[in-house]
């Protein structure tokens, strides 16, 4: 496993930085587990995207499920971006940041009734339809509220990708989209409709997708939708081509954003409507980590157990995609011969488990902190509170300042609310 540190997240006379603080003089003034993001690596990823998308006059939308933190927000809305959401409590956070309604684009699968109302009174730029009972819905509630609403049909294009079972989305049989011979009939069914404008197409395949491939045959195919629908007479002004793109979690695997962007605009050379991608995971990823202090290290065949005070419950990835992270030491002065470790937090799971055989420094002692790297992305916005732990802070740091962007949510707190 190769370590994905970045300019702004790295070893400093052998002691973990994010940027200009040392990790341990972070962990000195809180808590632990907490995570901890670098403004400046954030900036530097939407700059990237920016370089690969902008000259191919595609909008970028970030799709805030990847981490949702109001100061994370903020940034990204200060870059100019729009923001995918998939739920009315996604609307209020990107309203409190700043972000303009009509840069928004609302998908997801199961809007209800008081979400759907919720977006149209507040003048959502798009909405991504997934199924005909959706746009029923849509429909009545736009009359009832006499409000225009953009639509686009979110397609599944039944297109295999290389990625983990749990995070496909564009395959028959998956619960999102619609099939793409449904769309000829629900352009045909709303065309004089005096509320709902259908202008676009959108789509998403997965998550952590590796290479263009995917990409291309789910365009094409949508390319050959979008010019059947105008044969027919439509206007198809948008195409939606979500997002997905794979980054570096330790195994020397990503997409790379310009070829991605390149084959997208290979691909719909001859659209001359809009063009939007969705990113998410590849702008926030590698701008966080997620700090952890050894509990204790005990001894136990085939290989001693790293029990850490962090658990599944504060990173759920390992558990439920058996995704792993990079672990590391945050002070490495003291580094001796390698010795394999069981990583495993407090939870009463055995899927609590972070990694097997995982080879760290034999000098590990209980005390000792370890970081989990390219943890700001599906990190914090899928904790839960279960075994009855704390929500963990979150810190966001600039240059030599440190900065808690989210307060430890207590048990004493949450207790408060149960009568």
């Amino acid at each position: 496993m190769t370590l994905p540190l970045t300019e702004h997240i790295l070893y400093t006379q052998d002691q973990l930085h994010i940027e200009a603080c040392s990790i341990e003089s972070i962990a000195a003034k809180t808590t632990t587990p907490f995570y901890c993001y670098s403004k400046a690596q954030l900036l530097s990823n939407i700059h990237h995207c920016q370089a690969a998308f902008k000259p191919h006059g595609m909008d970028i939308h970030y799709a805030m499920k990847a981490n949702s933190n109001l100061s994370i927000l903020r940034l990204i809305a200060d870059q100019g971006l729009g923001v995918d959401l998939v739920s009315s409590g996604e609307l209020l956070r990107a309203q409190a940041a700043g972000i303009p309604e009509k840069s928004m684009i609302f998908s997801g699968v199961g809007k209800t009734t008081v979400e759907l109302t919720l977006a149209i009174n507040a003048g959502v730029g798009q909405f991504n339809v997934e199924s005909v009972e959706e746009l029923e819905l849509l429909a009545t509630l736009a009359t009832q509220h006499a409000r225009s609403i953009n639509a686009a049909l979110r397609v599944n294009p039944d297109v295999a990708v290389d990625t983990h079972k749990n995070i496909t989305t564009g395959r028959k049989g998956n619960k999102f989209g619609i099939t793409i011979e449904q769309a000829l009939s629900l352009y045909q069914c709303y065309a004089d409709h005096p509320w709902i404008k259908l202008s676009g197409l959108a789509m998403h395949i997965g998550s952590q997708i590796q290479s263009v491939t995917p990409y291309r045959q789910a365009i094409e195919k949508l390319m050959a939708l979008a010019t059947k629908l105008e044969e027919a007479g439509f206007s198809i002004n948008s195409l939606d081509l979500g997002g997905g793109f794979g980054v570096d979690y330790g195994d020397g695997a990503n997409l790379d954003l310009v070829s991605v962007a390149q084959e997208i605009a290979r691909s719909t050379a001859n659209f001359r409507g809009r063009i939007i991608v969705e990113p998410g995971r590849s702008l926030v990823a590698n701008a966080g980590v997620l700090v952890s202090r050894i509990s204790y290290i005990k001894e136990a065949q085939p290989n001693p157990f790293l029990i850490l005070d962090a658990a599944m419950n504060d990173l759920m990835r390992a558990a439920l995609y058996q995704a792993s992270h990079p672990i590391v030491p945050t002070n490495t002065d003291n580094d001796s011969a390698i010795r394999h470790y069981d990583i495993v937090g407090p939870i009463c799971e055995s899927t609590d488990t972070f990694a097997r055989s995982y080879p760290l420094s034999k000098s590990l002692k209980a005390g000792e902190l370890v970081a989990f790297l390219c943890t700001g992305a599906y990190g914090s916005v899928m904790s839960s509170t279960y075994n009855s732990r704390s929500i963990l802070p979150e810190l966001l740091v600039s240059g030599t300042e440190t900065q808690i962007i989210r307060k430890e949510i207590t048990q004493a707190q949450l207790i408060e609310y149960e009568l």
